[in-house]
Order: C-alpha cells, then sequence, then structure tokens
C-alpha cells in the first residue's frame, strides 16, 4: 500500500509540473485539467504541499480569468490547510502563500 501512496503522491506533483508547463505556453485548459487532477490527487493523501501550490496556482488562474468567486475559493483553500504547526510547511511555501494572500486583498482587477 505504501508504494501505491508514494505513487500517487508522484503523480499529483507530476500533474502540477505539467500544469505550470502548458500554462508556460499559454495552453490553459490543459493546465487547468492539470491542476484540477494535481489537487485531487494530492487531497487524497494529504499530500499538503502539492496541494497548497497546484489550489494557488489554480485560484491564481482563475483570478486573472475574472471568475472570482471560484478563484477565492481555491485560494481560501490553500491558505487553510496552513497550521501554526506546519512552520516547515510554511517555509517552503512562503512565496505562493503570500500571492495568495496577495490575490485575496486585491481589488478585482487583473494584473
Amino acid at each position: 500500500m505504501q508504494h501505491t501512496n508514494e505513487q500517487i503522491i508522484q503523480q499529483a506533483n507530476t500533474e502540477f509540473l505539467k500544469a505550470l508547463r502548458y500554462l508556460d505556453y499559454g495552453k490553459v485548459k490543459q493546465g487547468e485539467a492539470c491542476l484540477k487532477q494535481a489537487t485531487h490527487l494530492a487531497n487524497l493523501l494529504n499530500d499538503h504541499i502539492t496541494f497548497i501550490r497546484a489550489a494557488i496556482c489554480y485560484g491564481e488562474l482563475l483570478w486573472h480569468a475574472e471568475k472570482y468567486d471560484a478563484s477565492d475559493h481555491w485560494l481560501q483553500l490553500a491558505l487553510d490547510r496552513l497550521t501554526a504547526g506546519q512552520q516547515d510547511i510554511n517555509d517552503l511555501l512562503d512565496v505562493d502563500v503570500q500571492r495568495a494572500r496577495s490575490l485575496l486583498n486585491h481589488q478585482r482587477h487583473p494584473l
């Protein structure tokens, strides 16, 4: 079972990295699909780091598409995963978390 869990975690991370690549090339639909898959897989096994990174990326994608309610939902899901007891995660994700907070607090006009 452990081997399968590790494979799923790796697949979640791979989907996240694929999403970034698709988005870099302007392939938004493919990137969005990979982000959804990454968050789903990461959520299954409580892979907090991949979930948070993918959810923030997805929230930012939605924000730029002016889908603010959906964006807020995903950004807040990501921030809710952080707890004071997870300092190691907080340190790893500091830039991502600051971006999510900035988007949640920013006026509703894309940059």
